[in-house]
């Protein structure tokens, strides 16, 4: 690691990016959880299975789950906090995408058991230990064979009953027993329909369904922690425009948009060369050579992001071409499927809210702030010390009217 070239500034790591001569190398140190799932792929195999999943997240899909889904799963999770007046945010960012997340990954959760989504929360909050093993303060063996544990349990309690129903309902498609329309849209079904033709084992789309509740669920809770923090900091000091957090609903969501770019999920992104060759920076790396992709201080480049790049600033301007959030999502072969689902499509000159997508995040404080969320004066957030990432472990806020 010592020896890694090191790509910083936005147009750089965009540019490095998109390079084909370099492959996924930071999420190996955990094969547990990421051996053969999407994001640790590449050349045609990831071409391949990139085609197959790519089509669950088209606009459509986007619109249906942010109308229809979102609301529904948002407002049975939220009515006991508006009794109790109080949560801890983080928690309550992991109960509401971890049930969009089962649907979207293929896993059954039945409704209203409280006791079966608390236990899926603790086996994924464990999935993303292993998945950013490699920023873990703990030791590393011990994580490797907790998330293999918790792997154990995801089978038998989640995946097994999921699995054997989709099998089921293919074998009563062929038979023309049952219509395709009955086949769920998700990843689990996708894959079950794909498994022969590419060749997709058990385990590989175990590991694959695991690693996307893993991707929807912590990345989506963490982010919401930090878009609350941010704003509420950003409103203390600008008192006068504070009323826009709850009435503009674009307003909100380019505040979302701007602390996604200032905490992208993952700060750096590891590469490794496939070939010798110059980077985008004119630094020369040798095959097999790393490449740290500093995707934190790329996306507080001055000249893209302008004065002050490190701030929090809902009202800042960027060049058209340029993503609000910068490289939060990625670019390239890389790009996050999740990106319109999480963040929203790019507000440019909206004309008709009905068609925009605002964004499961943005979504989820929207509906916070119009249950009066605030700061909970007794109780102050602590930092999450099992990752180098500067996450929230908790963040307590009081909802509902004021005591």
């Amino acid at each position: 690691m010592t020896d890694a070239r090191s790509v910083v500034g936005y147009h750089d790591a965009f540019k490095t990016l998109c390079d084909r001569r370099l492959i996924q190398s930071m999420y190996g140190e955990c094969d547990e959880l990421m051996e053969r799932v999407l994001l640790t792929l590449h050349g045609q195999e990831h071409t391949e299975r990139r085609a197959i999943e790519l089509k669950l997240f088209r606009r459509d899909f986007v619109h249906y789950y942010e109308r229809q889904v979102y609301p529904i799963t948002l407002d049975k999770i939220l009515k006991p906090y508006l009794t109790q007046g109080r949560m801890d945010l983080p928690l309550f960012g992991k109960q509401v995408n971890i049930n969009l997340s089962a649907d979207i990954a293929g896993i059954d959760l039945p409704e209203g058991s409280l006791e079966l989504t608390n236990l899926l929360i603790s086996i994924v909050t464990k999935f993303g230990e292993g998945a950013t093993l490699f920023h873990s303060t703990r030791e590393k063996s011990e994580v490797r064979k907790e998330v293999a544990e918790a792997l154990a349990k995801f089978d038998t309690y989640f995946f097994q009953p999921s699995f054997l129903r989709r099998q089921q309902l293919l074998r009563d498609i062929v038979a023309g027993d049952r219509s395709e329309l009955d086949m769920p849209r998700d990843i689990l079904s996708t894959l079950l329909e794909k498994r022969d033709s590419h060749e997709l084992d058990e385990a590989m789309i175990r590991r694959e369904v695991a690693f996307f509740m893993q991707a929807g669920s912590h990345s989506s809770a963490v982010a919401m922690v930090h878009a609350f923090h941010d704003i509420e900091t950003w409103c203390e000091k600008n008192s006068d425009d504070a009323f826009l957090v709850r009435q503009d609903d674009l307003f909100l969501q380019r505040c979302v948009h701007e602390s996604l770019r200032l905490h992208p999920a993952s700060p750096v992104a590891w590469r490794k060369a496939q070939c010798p060759f110059t980077l985008a920076n004119g630094e020369f790396v040798e095959q097999n050579g790393s490449v740290v992709i500093n995707l934190k201080i790329s996306n507080q480049d001055g000249e893209v992001f302008g004065d002050d790049p490190s701030g929090f600033n809902p009202y800042r301007k960027v060049a058209s071409r340029v993503a609000p959030y910068g490289l939060t999502f990625g670019v390239g072969l890389h790009t996050c499927f999740g990106r319109e689902l999480a963040g929203g499509t790019l507000p440019g000159h909206v004309k008709d809210l009905s068609k925009h997508h605002l964004g499961t995040i943005t979504n989820l404080l929207k509906s916070l702030y119009s249950h009066n969320v605030r700061r909970d004066p007794d109780n102050a957030p602590t930092t999450d010390r099992d990752t180098i990432r500067r996450n929230w472990g908790t963040y307590p806020v009081c909802i509902g009217k004021p005591d």
